[in-house]
């Protein structure tokens, strides 16, 4: 079982080292579009998820060994914990009740009469050239 889990590690080490390093070397020079780094960790990862499966069903269908056991509990870990550091920051921020204060102002002119609303309370009357009230 050691022997597995320490297989699965090394592969993913070598698969986010490789991430690493490719993001030192070349950074992220257009920041609209992934990098290469995010491409090669999406690569780590599917490869990861089809060896997953191959081992899945080498496990149930051929042969029972304690190696092939460690493959697949390390492997669905790691795949599992990244799906999960992806996945609960979105929905934890999707959840979240923002309120944003709103400056509306809105202008009502009628005939020689101007009023301002800021957010519905009247805070300016001009009539013809005098202004009645300015709380600006």
């Amino acid at each position: 079982m050691e022997k597995g889990i320490l297989q699965s590690l090394l592969f993913y080490g070598i698969g986010f080292g490789i991430a690493g390093i490719a993001y030192a070397i070349i950074g992220n020079p257009y920041i609209h579009a992934p990098g290469i780094h995010h491409l090669i960790l999406f690569l780590t990862l599917v490869i990861g998820l089809i060896w997953n499966f191959i081992s899945i069903g080498t496990f149930f269908f051929k042969a029972k060994t304690e190696k092939l056991k460690g493959i697949i509990i390390s492997n669905s870990l790691i795949i599992i914990s990244c799906f999960l550091y992806v996945a609960i920051p979105i929905y934890l921020e999707s959840n979240e009740k923002t309120f944003i204060e709103s400056d509306f102002v809105r202008t009502e002119i009628k005939g020689d009469t101007t009023k301002l609303y800021h957010n519905d309370n009247l805070i300016y009357i001009k009539v013809k050239d005098s202004v009645i009230l300015d709380l600006r």
